[in-house]
C-alpha cells in the first residue's frame, strides 16, 4: 500500500548535464590552422645563419707593414756616416804623423833651394881668383911660394870657408823652416779634414735620427688611420650580418606577432557545462495526485 501511495504522483525525472562545445567562428579557426601551416612550414625550412667575419687588414695597415719590412730608416745616412767618421780618423792619424815627423840632414838637402849650388860655386870663384891674382902678385914680386904669400893665400881659404858656411847654415835654415813650416801645413790639413770629415759623419747621424723620427711618426699615423678603417669594415660587416639575420628571423616574427594577437581571442578548446534539470510537479498537482492515489485504495478495499 505504501509503495502504491508513493507512486500515485509518478515518477520524477533525475538531473541531467549536457556538456555543448562552443567551436570558434569558421574564419578564426581557419586562421589558427592557416598560422599553424606557416609555423610548420618555417620549421621545416632549413636555414644557415650567416658567419661572423672580421675586417682584413685596411691599405693604411698594410702600407705600415710594408714601410716596416723596407729595411731601417736611415740605413744609408748611417753609411755615409760611418764612411765619414773612418775618413776622419784616417785624416786624423795623418794630422798626427805629420805634427811628429822628423828631419835628416838629407831631408834638409833635398829641401835646400837648387839655386844655393850657384851662389857656392860664384863664391867658390870668386876666392879662386882672388888666389890667384896673390900668387901672380908674389911672383911678380919674387915672394912666391914665401911666407906672405902663404898667409895671404890661408887669409882667403878662411874667408872662403866662412862665406859658404854662412850661405850653407843659411841655406839649411831655409830649407829646414820650410820643411817645419811644410810639417806644420800638413798637419794641419790632415787635422781640418779630420774636423771636416767628422763634421760630415755627425751630420750625417743626425739625418739618421730625423730619418728614424719620420719613419717612426708614419708608421703611426699609418697604424692609427689604418685601425679606424678597419673598425669601419668591421662595423659594416657586422651590420651586414646583422641584417641578414634578422631577414632569416622576419617570417617567425611574424608568424609570432600574428599568434600573439590570435592569443587574445577565446580558444578553441574552451566548452561551456550546462545543467539542465527536468520540471518539477507543482504543489497542486502533487496534491491532486495524492488525492487520486488515496481514492484509488480506497475504491480497491
Amino acid at each position: 500500500m505504501s509503495s502504491g501511495g508513493g507512486g500515485g504522483g509518478g515518477s520524477v525525472p533525475a538531473d541531467t548535464t549536457n556538456v555543448q562545445t562552443i567551436r570558434e567562428a569558421p574564419e578564426i579557426e581557419a586562421r589558427r590552422l592557416g598560422l599553424m601551416d606557416s609555423a610548420i612550414e618555417l620549421a621545416r625550412t632549413k636555414t644557415t645563419p650567416p658567419a661572423f667575419q672580421v675586417a682584413g687588414m685596411s691599405q693604411a695597415e698594410q702600407d705600415a707593414l710594408a714601410l716596416a719590412r723596407s729595411g731601417a730608416a736611415g740605413g744609408s745616412q748611417m753609411t755615409a756616416a760611418d764612411a765619414a767618421f773612418g775618413d776622419a780618423q784616417t785624416a786624423l792619424g795623418a794630422a798626427q804623423t805629420a805634427a811628429g815627423k822628423t828631419f835628416t840632414a838629407a831631408d834638409v838637402q833635398a829641401a835646400m833651394n837648387p839655386y844655393i849650388q850657384n851662389v857656392v860655386d860664384q863664391v867658390s870663384d870668386d876666392y879662386m881668383k882672388r888666389e890667384n891674382q896673390l900668387a901672380q902678385q908674389a911672383i911678380s914680386s919674387g915672394n912666391f911660394g914665401g911666407g906672405r904669400e902663404g898667409v895671404g893665400i890661408a887669409e882667403l881659404q878662411r874667408q872662403k870657408s866662412g862665406t859658404l858656411g854662412q850661405i850653407y847654415g843659411a841655406g839649411f835654415q831655409s830649407a829646414l823652416g820650410e820643411l817645419q813650416t811644410q810639417r806644420g801645413l800638413e798637419a794641419q790639413t790632415a787635422l781640418s779634414a779630420a774636423q771636416g770629415q767628422l763634421g760630415v759623419g755627425q751630420g750625417q747621424t743626425g739625418l739618421a735620427q730625423q730619418a728614424v723620427a719620420q719613419r717612426e711618426s708614419q708608421l703611426q699615423g699609418l697604424a692609427g688611420l689604418g685601425g679606424v678603417e678597419r673598425g669601419i669594415e668591421q662595423g659594416r660587416l657586422e651590420a651586414a650580418r646583422q641584417t641578414a639575420v634578422q631577414n632569416i628571423q622576419e617570417p617567425y616574427q611574424r608568424v609570432a606577432f600574428v599568434s600573439d594577437i590570435q592569443s587574445g581571442i577565446p580558444s578553441a578548446s574552451q566548452a561551456r557545462l550546462s545543467q539542465t534539470t527536468a520540471p518539477q510537479p507543482s504543489p497542486l498537482g502533487q496534491a491532486v495526485g495524492t488525492g487520486l492515489g488515496a481514492y484509488a485504495a480506497f475504491s480497491g478495499r
